[in-house]
């Protein structure tokens, strides 16, 4: 479906994002990389010769950065067609024992930068009459979770964003997908957790399905899509239990740490 398209990637040096680029790519699917280590980006655009690949080195934390993206890509000469937010970052650790920069910059790069994004590139989607947008969001977005609060809450935002914009951008021919993961065996986990819980390993997933079943879904028109049987029942869940019991249950669950 995507053959001859260009993707937008963000986070694309690493994990979902470079599996969704070698997906893409083996699609036909030209790419246009962005994340802050400019050798990775190089490495993967040379061994995805078979495709145009642009790659543009930025540190979304920088609230300028969405806006010189889009001027990068103008001065480029593409057109985006399908937007990949899919950077972002956490920390397994108690607010009071994390920094307010720490904290603001997981706003940033998890919200801020992927709602400028979006604004910036669905205009001339919607001028197009054509368009995707697949948001990475978490299965942490269905639970406030006590130890990863504001990581919780920044994916959370994502998760209410894209809902509605599927439906709000829908009529200008845009499809906007929220892609949900649970655990998925990326660096960002280890950085995350630093030393996982075996438990929490055990339930792991490997990154290509997880990247296969975002695009599948972008491609299909869905709204939300949370890869794995584990982890959708778990977002079930949180239907037919108490606020309270589904709050103590993710801390206790996904808030332990070190």
């Amino acid at each position: 479906m995507f053959s001859g398209k260009t993707a937008l990637i963000t986070g694309a040096s690493s994990g979902l994002g470079e599996e969704m680029a070698r997906q893409l790519a083996a699609q036909g699917c030209h790419l246009i990389l962005v994340a802050r280590r400019t050798e990775r980006l190089n490495a993967l655009a040379a061994q995805l010769s078979a495709v145009t690949v642009d790659v543009i080195t930025v540190d979304l934390a920088d609230p300028q950065a969405p806006t010189r993206i889009f001027d990068q890509v103008a001065s480029l000469e593409r057109r985006v067609d399908i937007l990949i937010n899919n950077a972002g970052f956490g920390f397994q650790k108690p607010t009071l024992e994390m920094s307010l920069d720490e904290q603001l910059g997981m706003v940033d790069v998890n919200d801020r930068a992927l709602l400028a994004l979006t604004r910036l590139f669905a205009a001339p989607m919607a001028a197009r009459g054509e368009g995707w947008i697949l948001n990475v969001s978490s299965v942490s977005a269905w639970f406030p979770i006590p130890g990863m609060a504001a990581y919780a809450a920044s994916k959370a935002f994502v998760q209410t964003l894209g809902r509605a914009l599927h439906e709000e951008l829908k009529p200008a021919g845009i499809t906007v997908t929220t892609l949900s993961p649970g655990g998925t065996r990326t660096e960002f986990s280890s950085k995350a957790r630093g030393q996982m819980d075996p438990s929490l390993e055990k339930a792991m997933m490997p990154v290509a399905p997880v990247a296969r079943a975002g695009l599948q879904a972008l491609a299909r028109g869905r709204a939300v899509v949370v890869p794995g049987a584990l982890y959708r029942a778990m977002t079930m869940l949180t239907r037919f239990l108490p606020e309270s019991w589904v709050v103590r249950l993710a801390g206790a669950v996904m808030g332990r740490h070190e």
